[in-house]
């Protein structure tokens, strides 16, 4: 899955939360640390909902280096468009000299609208 890089995938890994004036936990997404990574991405789905507003969800599968720290709680950008991590990402290892294929498989999620 990662022999062929097909894009820049930077991660920004989250920030710790803050208060705002009325005391509500957010977070500063433009604080948080950015490390980029060559792998390789390809849509997963896109689904238009109707039911309270248009909206548009869009997947991308993401596959990465086993070494590139990511979580659940992390944003990753692909073309300049920011994804949000949907899920836990997965290693996947190889034995011996299948070692060389281990990936990290990520999901993406972006809603629109």
């Amino acid at each position: 899955m990662l022999l062929l890089p097909t894009h820049v995938v930077t991660i920004l890994t989250r920030p710790e939360p803050t208060r705002d004036r009325q005391n509500n936990r957010i977070t500063d997404w433009s604080t948080a640390t950015r490390t980029s990574h060559k792998g390789r991405v390809q849509p997963l789905s896109s689904s238009e909902t109707v039911q309270q507003g248009d909206q548009v969800i869009t997947t991308l599968e993401c596959f990465l280096p086993p070494s590139a720290a990511v979580t659940e709680y992390d944003r990753a950008e692909v073309d300049g468009v920011t994804y949000e991590v949907d899920g836990k990402p997965e290693v996947q290892t190889g034995h011996g000299p299948l070692a060389l294929l281990a990936y990290k498989r990520v999901v993406l999620k972006q809603v629109t609208g």
